[in-house]
């Protein structure tokens, strides 16, 4: 959805915005721009950010008599920011995040208060085209025409307004209170049968028994807790009900239906053991469906027939609660889910839902429709378009980048006209992402594992990746490749079959890449991923370089050439070591006010030091050199000058800028051999990927290393190429690009 903050503007009047508008029932729906009416009392306006499909909304969509009523913004799972609030509302304001939810909890009525109800008895739960309060919208089209609201909520659009009774996984959790040890029934494995087995699961249910016509489901249903499975279309001469009866010894202690069908319900009462047993119905039927049920067997048979509406919970206190059950990591959401796509994709997952092959839909297959920022011409702009992502192969992962960020190798390598420059190619190697799908004889991560891809391979195999003294692979040496790191081949084509060409192994410029297994570390998912994205490459060379490889002591003098990203990260390595003095060299006298928030102490501005060369002047300031002089513009020149005024007896001079590739460094070897300084380069930062990385990434989480100083700018994919003359004019340090902004 837009990420437009326009609250300071629109409050008040109506917004005009993007809308999914289901006009006539079935067919595809219709994204175009409508007016979104300000709230009115006790109601508020959000801006979605983003929302989900669930099958209720396909239901509704190709529902062609009442409740059915077109046109109708559909939509009702999402998450938002307020953007305004009508008189009388309190419990929210201006920028809380918020939940709508479907089902009113006023917490002022009878059933609202009581711990027995969720069904509110001041706004009853009814499929109204219409507003809570009123019988009345607040969208129109821009042709004046009034569109429908659907359960209260209508996320398909970009701003919504909802009553604040509506704004704030529970089957098995409230309504059938699963009790520990039981036998648990669950008929029609979707998304909410998985939930209920997730909920039963976490209520400590041992035997969970998945009920679908589709036998693949119990692989998925595994995740969540399922034991067992039955497939509804292998009974033999036997119904479902007696399968179960017979697995069970006489019923099960709770069975959900969970797919939508009387007949189902009545399966489901079947297999409830007598006694005890409860079904609990939570499947939407057709408004007319009738459950038949023998009034002889209900009153003899002891068992308990339950409609759970929103499994029982009540949305204010409860949906809090299994929130916090995710983030203490008992509540399992990110299994469920496998597709994540832009608003105006909505059809093609309308699509995916209708033919139910989520798991199938993209593994295996190269993906289609995905974006990528193409260098096709050496300094000329990047090209977004669409391109095919072939699917992983051996030993590697597909993954799905969230947010990336640009670095000045990236400009080099865009510049460059001769090898290893090379075209077409996608750049980009600072990202974070989600790994999407595995190759073969992939086990270090799994789908929807968040990871950072890395330039620098770690195989841990290799002489160098198990030594502490290399972080240079032995079996993969790092090479700036147009390829996979494993064979001469590439994972892209655009739509006329081109080959398009890696770079470093990463290429983040584009919504889906490939990336080896021995280049890709997992990383923690809580980690804001526009600050874990820095430590794929800049911020993770500078930092090391001055904690591996050059070990600063504390209380030794550090000098630095060049304060940008790189520079920088070196002066917070070094305040981390504990330096006391650590000098900033640099042509641009304002980067001193910016170092000083990384440690940086003293200034030298190389262009005002007279006759004198920069190296005099801090020979002089420390009388005698530094302890340790960093390198991080990527000029043989500036290596010297860092050279000469670095201390001689135990100075260590280490090198961090990328020249070009064919310049030389030039030093007098008797000076060298008497001098006993130490000229060191620091590819990465001597760190190792796998276990450094998340060492940092602690490091941040503790609040001891600093990365949200180093993020000045941050924008959407469309807008990568304005993010190029940022860096090349010197105007931002790193800027963050999100893919889905």
């Amino acid at each position: 959805m837009d990420s437009d903050n326009l609250s300071s503007t629109t409050a008040g009047k109506p917004i005009r915005c993007r809308a999914a508008i289901a006009r006539l029932p079935g067919e595809p729906l219709v994204i175009e721009e409508i007016l979104v009416d300000p709230p009115s009392s006790h109601e508020v306006r959000i801006r979605i950010i983003c929302t989900g499909l669930c099958y209720s909304d396909i239901t509704f969509w190709k529902m062609k008599d009442f409740p059915a009523v077109f046109p109708r913004i559909l939509g009702h799972e999402a998450i938002g920011k307020v953007e305004s609030v009508g008189e009388n509302v309190n419990e929210v304001a201006e920028g809380d995040i918020v939940i709508p939810y479907f089902l009113a909890d006023c917490s002022e009525c009878v059933d609202c208060k009581s711990k027995k109800s969720n069904l509110c008895s001041k706004f009853p739960f009814k499929v109204s085209p219409w507003m809570a309060r009123s019988e009345t919208s607040r969208f129109t089209d821009l042709k004046g025409q009034t569109l429908h609201h659907f359960l209260f909520v209508s996320s398909f659009s970009e701003y919504t307004v909802v009553d604040i009774a509506n704004i704030g996984v529970g089957a098995a959790w409230r309504t059938a209170n699963v009790e520990a040890g039981s036998t648990v029934v669950i008929f029609g494995l979707g998304s909410i049968g998985l939930a209920v087995a997730e909920g039963a699961r976490l209520c400590g249910a041992t035997r969970i028994i998945g009920v679908d016509v589709i036998p693949e489901k119990f692989e998925i249903g595994k995740k969540f807790g399922v034991t067992e499975f039955v497939n509804a279309k292998s009974c033999g001469d036997k119904s479902v009900s007696q399968v179960i009866n017979e697995m069970t010894d006489g019923g099960a202690d709770y069975c959900f239906e969970c797919v939508g069908s009387s007949s189902l319900v009545q399966e489901a009462y079947a297999c409830c053991r007598k006694g005890w047993g409860k079904t609990i119905v939570l499947g939407v039927d057709k408004p007319g469906a009738q459950v038949t049920l023998s009034s002889f067997d209900v009153l003899h048979s002891g068992k308990i027939l339950i409609g759970s509406l929103f499994g029982g919970l009540k949305a204010k206190t409860d949906i809090p609660i299994l929130l916090k059950r995710y983030m203490d990591k008992e509540l399992q959401l990110d299994e469920f889910v496998t597709h994540e796509m832009k608003f105006e994709d909505i059809n093609k997952a309308f699509d995916l839902l209708i033919q139910g092959n989520f798991e199938e839909a993209i593994h295996g297959r190269s993906i289609k429709g995905n974006e990528a920022a193409i260098a096709r011409v050496p300094g000329e702009p990047l090209v977004i378009e669409e391109i095919l992502v072939d699917p992983p192969s051996y030993l590697e992962v597909r993954i799905r980048i969230i947010c990336t960020s640009l670095c000045h190798s990236d400009l080099t390598m865009w510049k460059m006209k001769d090898f290893p420059g090379v075209f077409p190619r996608i750049l980009g190697h600072e990202a974070i992402g989600m790994v999407e799908s595995v190759g073969e004889g992939v086990n270090e991560v799994a789908e929807g594992d968040i990871v950072i891809p890395c330039l620098m391979p770690d195989c841990r195999e290799c002489v160098d990746c198990r030594s502490k003294k290399s972080n240079l692979c032995s079996i993969f040496p790092f090479k700036i490749s147009p390829w996979m790191i494993r064979s001469e081949t590439s994972r892209f084509k655009d739509l006329k079959g081109e080959t398009i060409h890696h770079f470093l192994f990463v290429s983040s410029f584009s919504e889906y890449t490939v990336v080896d297994i021995v280049n890709l570390v997992k990383v923690d998912p809580e980690i804001p991923p526009n600050r874990a994205c820095l430590l794929s490459c800049g911020v993770s060379t500078g930092v090391g370089a001055a904690w591996r490889t050059a070990n600063v002591e504390a209380g030794s003098t550090v000098a630095i050439f060049g304060l940008g990203a790189i520079g920088l990260a070196v002066a917070e390595g070094a305040r981390l070591c504990g330096a006391t003095r650590i000098i900033g060299v640099d042509m641009i006298p304002e980067k001193f006010e910016i170092g000083k928030k990384f440690g940086v102490t003293d200034f030298v501005h190389s262009k005002s030091c007279g006759d004198k060369s920069a190296s005099q002047i801090i020979n002089e300031m420390t009388d005698g050199g530094a302890d340790y002089c960093f390198e991080c513009v990527g000029f043989a020149s500036v290596v010297h000058e860092a050279y000469a005024c670095c201390r001689k007896g135990w100075g260590k001079t280490i090198v961090l800028g990328v020249d070009k590739p064919d310049s030389q460094l030039s030093l007098n070897s008797l000076d060298f051999l008497h001098s006993g300084k130490t000229l060191i380069a620091s590819p990465f930062g001597g760190l190792k990927a796998k276990s450094d990385i998340p060492d940092l990434l602690k490091r941040y989480m503790d609040k001891e290393l600093q990365l949200d100083e180093f993020v000045t700018h941050e924008m959407g994919f469309e807008e990568i190429n304005k993010a190029f003359d940022l860096l090349m004019e010197g105007k931002c340090l790193r800027c963050v690009i999100w893919m889905d902004k």
